[in-house]
């Protein structure tokens, strides 16, 4: 007897290495726009989604690339809403101020938790290099699994002291929205390690991140502007970032970007 599993379509794998902030997210939904498995989560949003695991060799430059679907001040916001005074500031609300919203990433990195290193500041207090511990989880299985949505999608991370001045941050994703999430959350997160560090006067830098989304996706309402960005833009072979089709100049090394030909 046939399995009812065989002719399911098997959800796509992929592994993305990245320069920049930019290039991954260029990547990402590259991947998922030509790879990706169409799904329909339990609350009839259909997307298009692979796993995804990515690393960054360099979170500090090129963070932003110019096809991502919103501007810098919203970076920007997202960045300063990610930190030790906005978790006290969210706290201070009152349980029925409707500023308040199901789950809020800087308290539970900042307040959750009454365990040494249950929040972001203890575990970057506690760091030395060769530790594997240094995990926080924002994810509470008695809180969240009721829930039918609104979960926090940041499930976890870990930072690793390399030596004694570079770190590593790993991020894990239960579900990840590839388009309109990523260019300003792995930013945003970045920012505010970098803020605990430079706080408690520690000389670390975030020397690169790894990021996993087991379920890393692209809404169907945004799989048009999608399209839009790939019928006038290419992945640059150097850099691996989005630039439109037209500025890309024939180089000794083939085809480059701007920026790429500027720097060679």
């Amino acid at each position: 007897m046939a399995s009812p599993l065989q002719g399911m379509i098997k959800m796509e794998a992929v592994l993305i290495k990245a320069k920049s902030i930019s290039s991954a997210w260029s990547q990402l939904i590259y991947e998922i726009y030509k790879k990706g498995e169409e799904h329909k989560p339990d609350y009839k949003t259909t997307t298009k989604r692979v796993h995804a695991t990515i690393y960054i060799e360099d979170v500090n430059n090129n963070q932003v690339n110019q096809a991502v679907p919103f501007g810098e001040n919203l970076i920007k916001k997202y960045k300063e809403e990610l930190t030790e005074e906005y978790a006290e500031w969210y706290i201070s609300l009152p349980e029925d101020d409707k500023r308040k919203f199901d789950y809020c990433y800087a308290k539970q990195l900042f307040r959750y938790g009454e365990t040494a290193y249950n929040t972001l500041s203890a575990n970057v207090a506690n760091l030395r290099p060769g530790s594997r511990r240094h995990v926080g989880v924002l994810w509470e299985n008695e809180i969240h699994i009721p829930k039918f949505e609104d979960q926090p999608c940041w499930i976890a991370y870990k930072i690793e002291l390399l030596d004694e001045k570079q770190a590593r941050l790993y991020i894990l994703y239960r579900s990840w929205d590839a388009f309109g999430g990523f260019p300003a959350n792995i930013p945003a997160i970045v920012e505010g390690v970098k803020k605990v560090f430079k706080e408690q006067n520690l000389p670390y830098e975030i020397e690169s991140l790894i990021a996993t989304g087991w379920d890393t996706h692209i809404y169907e309402a945004d799989l048009q502007a999608v399209e839009k960005i790939f019928k006038t833009n290419d992945i640059c072979p150097l850099c691996k970032c989005i630039a439109p089709k037209h500025s890309f100049i024939q180089t000794t090394k083939g085809k480059a970007c701007p920026l790429c030909k500027k720097n060679m």
